[in-house]
């Protein structure tokens, strides 16, 4: 039996021979093979938590899936009594790259938080999280009041600071509470640790805060960014037990030289360590000058020279006068509370009383010498005048014998500084004297000198 394939060809040459037209046939064939393909499956979030209660915001956290997909980011959604809303600003196309968010403003009430994983088109939801119940933030409130009489820089007393709502106490922990001065009566400053936190009660506890001034109806502020402000009761501050002595008037101590104490009133304070005025017993305030023999105290002006002042029961100051003949840039000392204090004072010269001559070195040189004549006051003070000082020679021609010693002084012959160059002796060398005059002063007359 002829195969399949030569009957084809046979058929064809008899279709050439006897002019037919040609044929064409195909065939159908099938076969089988395999392949492999991999599957992968995006795995939730896990362990989704918020706190049991929150005031407004509420703190949403969880974990990030395992497996062998990673999650391209997630989106939040909060659930409230069923109905679910779009949480932490996030969405299917707004996703959150991190494992935690922040609800902001959530309405009161209770809610629950679920996390959804997204990887391009593929989406995997977590397991809702214990509620969050969410309250009205209302108020602080000051659970212990400070004590209604306090000392300067002593601990005010331990305060409480409860956070509450409408319903009673709000057992948040960690939330912050800030202590501030409201009434400052005295200008004081706060001290102690001023930022507490909630405990698990709700409540913060301030224990070592106290206040540098005295002064009588002080206020504490209690503050936190979710509840309204509350203010503690009155108080006043005292100053505690004096430690140091203040002159506190005049602010600079001076006056014109006097045998008699004449600048003041000057007063003296006893005070607390914190600058505070302090009452208490009688005490005598020592009074030394630092020009010893010269400089004096008295209780009055002009008063009998004392060298102490007292400080009566209960009063907190006294005051005294002072006194020195000496011009210059002085100081005395009150002791008798703590560590002596050194005032500084400052005498000027009294009134122009009399002229006095410098040192004449006798013999001076014939030619080219030179004088001071001072403007002095009672008490031999040098004074800066600008007076005319005129200076002569005493028996000099033609009122004096043309024998005796003349000195001979430049024009203008008087000055208005007190000091004359450039002087002369003419002729007779021995018993040579000078006279200075000012207007409204008593002349003087140098001592007699020689000249070489």
């Amino acid at each position: 039996m002829l195969r399949r394939g030569a009957l084809a060809v046979i058929a064809l040459v008899l279709s050439v021979l006897v002019g037919a037209v040609a044929a064409f046939a195909y065939w159908p064939a099938s076969g089988t093979g395999s392949t492999t393909a991999a599957v992968a499956t995006l795995a939730p979030p896990t362990g989704v938590s918020v706190p049991a209660i929150s005031t407004s915001d509420v703190s949403v956290s969880w974990t990030a899936p395992t497996g062998a997909l990673a999650p391209t980011g997630y989106y939040v959604t909060r659930i409230t009594s069923g109905t679910p809303a779009p949480a932490c600003s996030s969405s299917p196309s707004a996703l959150i790259a991190t494992t935690s968010c922040t609800d902001i403003s959530v309405p009161t009430g209770p809610h629950a938080y679920v996390v959804t994983a997204v990887h391009h088109s593929w989406t995997a939801v977590s397991t809702a999280s214990n509620n969050v119940g969410v309250i009205s933030a209302s108020n602080l409130t000051f659970e212990s009041q400070p004590a209604g009489n306090v000392t300067a820089g002593s601990s005010i007393a331990t305060l409480r600071v409860a956070a509450r709502t409408l319903s009673g106490l709000v057992p948040v922990p960690d939330v912050p509470v800030a202590i501030s001065i409201g009434a400052n009566p005295g200008g004081g400053t706060l001290s102690g640790t001023q930022l507490a936190t909630t405990d698990a009660t709700g409540v913060a506890t301030f224990s070592n805060l106290s206040i540098d001034k005295a002064g009588a109806g002080y206020t504490l502020v209690a503050s936190s960014q979710a509840y309204s402000g509350a203010v503690s009761t009155s108080f006043s501050v005292t100053a505690g037990t004096a430690t140091q002595l203040v002159v506190t008037s005049p602010a600079s101590v001076i006056g014109v030289a006097s045998a008699t104490a004449n600048i003041g009133p000057i007063s003296v304070e006893r005070r607390d360590a914190h600058g505070n005025p302090a009452s208490g017993g009688a005490v005598d305030v020592s009074l030394v000058s630092g020009t010893s023999g010269i400089g004096v105290f008295a209780t009055a002006p002009g008063g009998t020279s004392v060298g102490s002042v007292t400080i009566s029961a209960q009063s907190t100051s006294t005051s005294f006068y002072y006194g020195d003949t000496r011009s210059g840039s002085k100081s005395f000392t009150v002791s008798g509370i703590g560590q002596p204090l050194s005032v500084p004072v400052q005498i000027t010269a009294a009134a122009a009383s009399h002229l006095k001559f410098g040192p004449i070195s006798s013999p001076v040189l014939k030619s080219g010498f030179s004088v001071t004549v001072s403007i002095l006051d009672a008490f031999e003070n040098q004074i800066q005048s600008t007076a005319t000082v005129t200076l002569t020679s005493i028996g000099q021609p033609p009122t004096g014998p043309q024998n005796k010693c003349t000195v001979l002084i430049p024009p203008p012959g008087h000055t208005s500084s007190g000091t004359f160059t450039g002087l002369t002796v003419n002729g007779v060398k021995q018993d040579c004297q000078l006279k200075a005059s000012s207007p409204g002063l008593p002349d003087v007359q140098s001592i007699l000198f020689a000249a070489s």
